[in-house]
């Protein structure tokens, strides 16, 4: 089994809390597996089967010993851009961003680690954050201050992972936790109430020794995210059409791009899918930009979506390593869209953190965007 030369992110699998005879479905495909066998001095041995593409028909059933440090079975790689822009849309080439895809694989994060849903590195000395705000909830937690709702780990990120996140002088971890349940009197409307921490890793000093409660039995579906490890990838993104003031020749241009190569500006061509750090959000409602006190239009931080491709995207989205190097998106379909974390936020929407990294203070907001 090998890998491609770029180094993978820090991380380990967090043996500690690994299972025996667990299966582990991803990897280079979505047609791997593999059922974990013994955790012994520095090795994580397990049995790995590749399947035959979107089939459970086994291929190739096999035995190897992987390094701790390896968490993946394999690197994930977005196509590079099909079309070049500069012949159809050259006015959006100084529009380019670079966006850090997170591409979350699903294992068993440690509180060192990276992650979407995994451990958080909590200071002892802090107690667990709970929400004790109204929510659209049963009733035996809706707005019931005995009976405080524990906030969910959403995101944590490590300088040493996600270098290009925008941290705040003084620190190198980020962390995002949310309340599951929805919140009616929130302006932002009926969704989850995300909270935001910089802190300084080596300043966090005895952890949180009970470790982190486990979430409310009653969290609504698609609320409480899968356990993920990450694998970050930078990639160049451009601004969804609705970022662009209208003009109709640019419109009939892009409506060109397709009809000529077969590739979306808007599904393909644009904005990347999935939880990313960076870049343009990809709106599915229009853009709400969110403006600081100071008067400036704030920063996208990140972005926590639902899933990381679907049907349509995915063609140009999807690693290469899940649908293969070779698409004719006028021909080629992709059979089903990826959601690692099982999130369902907003009927497949996202959720977008901001800041200002302009004032002293970093101040930081939010927005909610439902499909």
């Amino acid at each position: 089994m090998t890998t491609s030369d770029r180094a993978p992110s820090q991380g380990t699998t967090g043996d500690s809390n690994v299972q025996h005879g667990v299966e582990i479905v991803g990897g280079p495909f979505e047609g791997m597996a593999a059922t974990l066998d013994s955790v012994d001095d520095g090795q994580i041995r397990v049995q790995v089967c590749i399947f035959d593409q979107w089939r459970r028909v086994s291929l190739r059933p096999c035995h190897v010993a992987l390094p701790r440090e390896l968490h993946r079975f394999g690197m994930h790689t977005t196509r590079a851009q099909p079309v070049d822009l500069a012949d159809y849309l050259p006015e959006l080439l100084p529009m380019a961003r670079t966006t850090t895809r997170l591409h979350p694989c699903p294992g068993y994060p440690s509180m060192s680690d990276s992650s979407v849903g995994g451990p958080l590195r909590w200071p002892a000395v802090e107690a667990w954050p709970n929400c004790s705000m109204p929510h659209h909830a049963p009733d035996d937690v809706a707005g019931d201050p005995r009976k405080p709702v524990p906030l969910v780990p959403i995101v944590q990120l490590y300088a040493r992972d996600v270098s290009e996140l925008p941290f705040p002088p003084g620190t190198d971890l980020l962390q995002v936790l949310w309340c599951p349940f929805d919140h009616p009197e929130e302006d932002e409307g009926p969704w989850p109430r995300p909270i935001l921490y910089w802190r300084n890793e080596a300043a966090v000093g005895a952890r949180l020794a009970a470790g982190m409660p486990e979430p409310s039995e009653n969290s609504p579906f698609g609320t409480v995210p899968r356990p993920c490890l990450i694998d970050p990838e930078q990639v160049v993104e451009y601004p969804s059409p609705d970022e662009l003031a209208y003009q109709p020749d640019r419109a009939s241009r892009m409506d060109a791009v397709e009809a000529a190569t077969g590739w979306s500006y808007f599904r393909h061509l644009s904005v990347a899918p999935g939880i990313k750090v960076g870049g343009w959000p990809r709106w599915t409602q229009p853009p709400r930009w969110p403006e600081c006190i100071c008067g400036r239009r704030m920063e996208h931080l990140l972005t926590v979506s639902s899933r990381e491709y679907d049907v349509e995207s995915g063609k140009r989205w999807a690693p290469i390593q899940h649908v293969g190097a070779d698409i004719d998106p006028q021909v080629d379909s992709i059979e089903r869209g990826f959601s690692p974390t099982d999130l369902c936020i907003g009927d497949m929407g996202g959720m977008y953190l901001f800041i200002c990294p302009r004032c002293p203070d970093v101040p930081w907001t939010y927005r909610f965007d439902c499909s």
